[in-house]
This record gives structure tokens, C-alpha cells and sequence, in this order.
């Protein structure tokens, strides 16, 4: 998985969206949406917490069993802003 591949971005913009109306975003709003229920538990869960790792969403997660628990993105940062522009 990269930055590059069209489900992280896909994420991502949602992301993007949903934090301008809402202060949170939690895992679980992420899989409900309906852009990104064609992909897997597992697909969103390495998303999220690859754009965390990279720096694009502030974020806190929980890890069990390797797997992605707990998630909660409070923002959007610049380098996720230029991300999303193709800088």
C-alpha cells in the first residue's frame, strides 16, 4: 500500500470533507460512508493509519492483533492539504 494507491486517496478526501463539518472522525465513520464501503476493514485500517504515519491526518489509534482498533482524526494537516491538491 502507498500514498498513491486511489482507495488512500479516496479515504483521504473523506477525511478532508467530513472534518470540516465535524470535529472528529472515527474509524467507524469512515467505514459507514458510502464512498468507502467498497473497501475492506482491513483495506481502511492501514489507510488511515498510513496517512497518520505520513503525517497528512492528526490522529490517535489503537493497535490488537497488528489489526487497527481504534481510530480518531481531529484534523487535516498542511502536508494532507497539499496531498490532496498534488503538490
Amino acid at each position: 500500500m502507498q500514498l498513491n494507491d486511489q482507495y488512500v486517496k479516496t479515504i483521504m478526501t473523506y477525511l478532508n470533507e467530513a472534518l470540516k463539518t465535524k470535529t472528529s472522525v472515527s474509524f467507524n465513520d469512515v467505514m459507514a460512508a458510502s464512498k468507502c464501503k467498497k473497501y475492506s476493514v482491513s483495506e481502511i485500517g492501514k489507510a488511515l493509519e498510513l496517512l497518520r504515519r505520513n503525517g497528512l491526518v492528526k490522529a490517535t489509534s489503537r493497535f490488537g492483533c497488528s489489526e487497527l482498533l481504534e481510530f480518531n482524526a481531529t484534523a487535516v494537516t498542511d502536508k494532507g492539504r497539499d496531498y490532496l491538491s498534488g503538490k
